[in-house]
C-alpha cells in the first residue's frame, strides 16, 4: 500500500469519527432535553363523610272506588279528615301537611271474546287524594309510619309509602368533599413522585366523578343528583370522587 493510500484512507476514518460523534452528542443532548420535560401524572382522589338527615317526606293517601265521579268525590271528603286527623295527632303540624287536589280517573275491566279479542268495559271510577308530610321531626315520623298500620287495618281506604330520609344544603356538602377529595388526589400523586424522584407541579386538569349519597350500610338501589341518592335510612354515607392531572417536574 502507498503512503498516499495510507493517509487517504486514515482521512476517511477519521472524517467518519467525527460525523459519529456529532450524532451521537446530537441524540444525546435530545434526549437530556426530553427527560428534563416535566411529565405528568393522573390520579383519583375520595372523600366520604357520614351525616344525618335533617327532613323527610311521607306520602300518604286516601284511595277508593265507586260508581259514579260523583260518588267518587263525595267519599274522599268523607274519609280524608280521618287521615289527615291522624296526622295531626302525631304531631305534626297543619303547614307540615300539604293536601293534593282529588284524582279520578275513568276504570275500566278487561275482556275477552271467544276469538281472545280484547275489549275494556266501564266500570266506574278510580279516586286519589294524597296528604303529604313534610317535616324536620324524624322521630315523629318514625312512630307514625309505625301507627298507620293500624289505621290501614281499619281502613282499607288509607294507602301510605315509607318515608323518605333528606339531606338539605346538598351543594355546601358537595363542596366539602370536592375540598377533601381534592386534597387526597394531591398527596397520592406526592406519593407516586417520591417513589419516582420527581415532585408534583401544577394542576393541568380536574373533574368531578358521581356524588354517591347511600344507605348507612353503604348500598343503595336507587339514582339521583348526578349518581346515587338513597332515602330509605336517616344516616347516610356520602361519597365524591374527583380525577386529577397533575405536572410532574
Amino acid at each position: 500500500m502507498s503512503e498516499k493510500n495510507s493517509f487517504s484512507g486514515l482521512g476517511m476514518l477519521g472524517g467518519l469519527l467525527a460525523v459519529g460523534l456529532i450524532a451521537a452528542a446530537f441524540i444525546l443532548g435530545t434526549q437530556f432535553k426530553n427527560f428534563r420535560q416535566p411529565g405528568t401524572i393522573t390520579v383519583k382522589g375520595l372523600a366520604e363523610k357520614e351525616f344525618k338527615s335533617d327532613s323527610a317526606q311521607w306520602a300518604t293517601s286516601v284511595s277508593l272506588h265507586a260508581d259514579s265521579y260523583q260518588q267518587v268525590l263525595d267519599a274522599l271528603n268523607t274519609h280524608r279528615p280521618a287521615l289527615k286527623k291522624f296526622l295531626l295527632a302525631q304531631g305534626f303540624e297543619e303547614n307540615e301537611i300539604q293536601t293534593g287536589a282529588p284524582e279520578i280517573t275513568r276504570a275500566y275491566i278487561t275482556e275477552y271474546d271467544e276469538n281472545r279479542n280484547e275489549r275494556r268495559i266501564p266500570n266506574g271510577y278510580d279516586g286519589t287524594q294524597s296528604l303529604t308530610v313534610r317535616t324536620n321531626k324524624l322521630d315523629k315520623i318514625k312512630a307514625a309510619h309505625k301507627a298507620i298500620l293500624n289505621l290501614r287495618a281499619k281502613n282499607e281506604y288509607i294507602e301510605f309509602s315509607a318515608p323518605q330520609y333528606l339531606l338539605g344544603n346538598l351543594e355546601a356538602i358537595k363542596r366539602d368533599l370536592i375540598n377533601q377529595a381534592t386534597t387526597d388526589a394531591q398527596q397520592r400523586a406526592q406519593e407516586f413522585a417520591k417513589t419516582g424522584g420527581g415532585k408534583v407541579g401544577t394542576m393541568r386538569s380536574a373533574s368531578q366523578g358521581s356524588f354517591n349519597i347511600y344507605a348507612d350500610n353503604g348500598s343503595s338501589e336507587e339514582e339521583d343528583y348526578g349518581g346515587t341518592y338513597d332515602k330509605s335510612t336517616i344516616d347516610k354515607q356520602v361519597r365524591l370522587v374527583v380525577t386529577i392531572e397533575y405536572n410532574i417536574d
